[in-house]
């Protein structure tokens, strides 16, 4: 099982470099709140980002074909269905 890394800011309030080594291939990404303004640089980290459906709406952030929309109810299913989430 993969680790989900739910990110809520942007990407240059965290250690870029430090990231890099935390996050394996087969891990999900998800982007919520204000992340989702910064996904193109986010996209380092995964191929398909997941993007928390309302913000990106809210925030009226278009989804590119590497961005995958989930719901609450997918996200709360995510959570369950790996082996560790970790909230940066």
């Amino acid at each position: 099982m993969s680790t989900l890394h739910i990110f809520s800011k942007p990407l240059n309030y965290y250690s870029a470099n430090q990231l890099e080594n935390l996050i394996l291939s087969d891990d999900n990404v998800l982007l919520v709140g204000d992340a989702c303004f910064a996904k193109k640089q986010f996209r380092q980290f995964a191929d398909t980002l997941l993007i928390l459906e309302q913000d990106a709406q809210v925030r009226a952030i278009k989804l590119t074909d590497n961005d995958k929309a989930i719901s609450y109810k997918d996200f709360v299913a995510l959570t369950l269905s790996t082996n560790q989430s970790i909230t940066w």
